[in-house]
């Protein structure tokens, strides 16, 4: 048997004809105490405090009954390579505007460059080479990804990757410009990249989520065995199909309310967006059937409606799906069940006054 702590609280009713005084002993005021039950068990009201202070992720995703919870992707450096607008040095990025493969040789166009490499085969398999598919931060808006893209990167390490870019150098010198050989020549030298590639389950729903800032998020299911995810993006791996399309849901609901009462949202979110729905009351156990469905069924046709679009900022992007039917119904739906209070603190927790 296990046994539950009780919690009350206590009001204090004094009389106006009596007088308050500190140095009133509780025998004093006994009577005039009212106390009721809180209606929920001391272990229960600790827990999402619990989960706050020791960012136990394994205990988060039970309590959200979800697979894992990846606060932070793959770090990867140079996929872009430098912009001039920023006041960088450009040089070549990781991500690739072209590629093909045949059975003899690999070729493939960086991006920042206008030469075409051409590698043998084996050069691939010699460096544990292969082309990845990244979710990208830039590419998230609320309920779309926008694009994938393709990456160049090692199994084996960045030292790997680097060896194999020298090697593409040497082997196209003659076709090269020089211009291209020098943006190379500065990617070997910045790129970065784990020294194991983790890669997601093609059996597996993933919501992927921006971690820094607004984190909008969309719904996705890997079609091949080379998608990963880059580290500004955290997700949420499920078996349920309907458990990622009402996780992608809530965090969008949760990103918009932010902006809906003039927050600003934190810097850093690693996994303070699960927490907080988690502590909002709204994790998939936490809300009845019929709401459930209501989330997943708005979520399925907002996934398929939500615009492909580029905007300067998520805020734009939220109070444009804002403007969807499916989107308001959504809101009304979760507004009517959430806890003010509760959603108050939760919001505290990702963003800022």
């Amino acid at each position: 048997m296990s046994w539950a702590t009780k919690l009350y609280i206590v009001k204090r009713k004094i009389p106006k004809d009596k007088r308050y005084d500190k140095s009133l002993s509780l025998e004093d005021i006994r009577e005039h105490l009212e106390i009721r039950s809180y209606g929920e068990s001391y272990e229960n009201y600790i827990r999402p405090g619990i989960l706050y202070f020791t960012e136990d992720l394994d205990a988060l995703a039970r309590e959200l009954s979800v697979d894992k919870i990846v606060p932070k992707g793959l770090y990867i450096m140079g996929i872009y390579g430098g912009e001039e607008k920023r006041g960088e040095e450009e040089y070549a990025g990781l991500v690739l505007l072209e590629h093909s493969r045949d059975s003899m040789v690999f070729k493939f166009k960086l991006h920042n460059t206008r030469s075409t490499l051409v590698v043998p085969v084996n050069s691939l398999t010699r460096y544990g080479v292969e082309v990845y598919k990244m979710i990208y931060v830039g590419e998230i808006n609320p309920f779309r990804i926008t694009r994938y893209l393709d990456i160049v990167l090692s199994r084996y390490g960045s030292e790997f990757l680097r060896n194999f870019l020298r090697e593409a150098l040497k082997l196209n010198e003659r076709n090269i410009s020089a211009e291209d050989r020098r943006k190379i020549e500065k990617l070997i030298d910045e790129l970065q990249q784990p020294g194991t590639i983790t890669t997601l389950n093609m059996n597996k729903y993933y919501v992927a989520y921006r971690r820094v800032r607004a984190f909008t998020a969309s719904i996705f299911k890997p079609i091949a065995d080379n998608f990963i995810i880059k580290d500004e993006v955290g997700y949420v791996e499920c078996r349920d199909e309907s458990k990622a399309y009402y996780y992608a849901a809530i965090l969008n609901y949760l990103a918009f309310k932010v902006v809906e009462v003039g927050r600003s949202f934190a810097r850093t979110q690693y996994a303070r967006p699960l927490l907080a729905l988690y502590i909002a009351g709204l994790s998939w156990n936490s809300v009845d059937d019929e709401v459930r469905r209501e989330i997943v069924e708005l979520s399925r046709r907002l996934h398929e409606k939500a615009p492909s679009e580029e905007y300067s900022n998520q805020t734009v992007a939220l109070k444009d799906i804002a403007q969807l039917s499916e989107f308001k119904e959504l809101v009304k739906t979760l507004d009517s069940k959430v806890n003010r209070e509760s959603l108050e603190y939760a919001l505290s927790i990702v963003s800022e006054l």
